[in-house]
């Protein structure tokens, strides 16, 4: 049995084994294809150490060029207020 969380409904669901569709190893993950009861869709979970961390460095990366651009920005709107027209 595998607990699972719908994308579609948000709900937490209990699937039985013989829902998993596919399971593929890949070098940074294991992605596991089951078939939802709740939605009647197929949904792919991913999980592994590797994929868990690149995406936790994505995202780092992500925030970081999100604070780079912000504090750009800022600086600009700032120095054109300082500029008389």
């Amino acid at each position: 049995m595998l607990l699972i969380t719908c994308p579609v409904t948000r709900t937490d669901e209990l699937v039985a084994d013989r829902r998993i569709r596919s399971v593929a190893n890949h070098p940074t993950h294991i992605a596991v294809a089951v078939e939802c009861p709740s939605c009647g869709g197929t949904h792919v979970f991913r999980t592994g150490r590797r994929w868990e961390e690149r995406r936790t460095d994505l995202a780092t990366r992500t925030a970081q060029q999100a604070a780079v651009q912000a504090t750009t920005a800022a600086a600009a709107r700032a120095a054109r207020l300082r500029q008389p027209a």
